[in-house]
């Protein structure tokens, strides 16, 4: 086996909410005279909420998140795998993988945000946004869940569907493979490992 260690993002890798959570800041950016277009927000979903409130001039970002964080609960109901990840999850660990999840979501919203999701919620390896100084796209996170959790980097892949991941993974010296279902059909990716246009195909790079 290739791979012995597959690690996820989640927003708009595992779980189709991009669109939702781009939506929802750009109304909270609004509510603080900050107008910028829905497409800005959703280049730049992959960093944690507050870097792209900041990054677009929203002062008074720990408002937004908070009600951000409420509106993002009224909502989960909408959200959804992609199809094929469920399937994918459990071929990995019949493969007998090690799966987890390294998120610019914090602790907080991970925990209120994946309750419907249970093959997310309990993996054995998760690591948040608040667990290290600097997020994604520093290599940071995934430097510390590899040495947290006793990984070897060349029996590890990391995927994802932003630049962010792939600038994150590439930082710490991490296969990276791109989820082309889930990612911008403009952006480049020319420093990934993979491009995977179905969750099956990670099962069959991780083979």
């Amino acid at each position: 086996m290739k791979y012995r260690n597959v690690l996820f993002d989640i927003d708009n890798t595992l779980i189709n909410s991009a669109d939702l959570i781009a939506k929802l800041l750009k109304e909270g950016a609004e509510r603080e005279g900050v107008y910028v277009p829905l497409k800005e927000f959703r280049t730049r979903i992959g960093q944690p909420g507050n870097e792209i409130l900041k990054e677009l001039g929203v002062r008074n970002w720990r408002r937004v998140l908070a009600e951000y964080t409420l509106q993002f609960e009224k909502n989960m109901n909408s959200l959804d795998y992609f199809e094929g990840i469920e399937k994918m999850l459990t071929g990995l660990l019949e493969m007998d993988t090690r799966l987890g999840v390294v998120t610019s979501k914090d602790r907080n919203q991970f925990e209120k945000e994946t309750q419907r999701f249970p093959m997310i919620s309990t993996m054995k390896i998760i690591t948040t946004s608040d667990l290290t100084e600097n997020p994604k796209p520093s290599g940071d996170p995934l430097n510390y869940t590899l040495e947290k959790f006793h990984l070897k980097k060349r029996q590890t892949l990391y995927i994802g569907d932003s630049i962010f991941d792939m600038q994150a993974a590439n930082e710490a010296e991490v296969d990276f493979a791109i989820a082309a279902w889930g990612a911008l059909p403009a952006a480049s990716f020319k420093h990934a490992k993979y491009l995977a246009k179905t969750p099956n195909e990670i099962v069959t790079i991780v083979r």
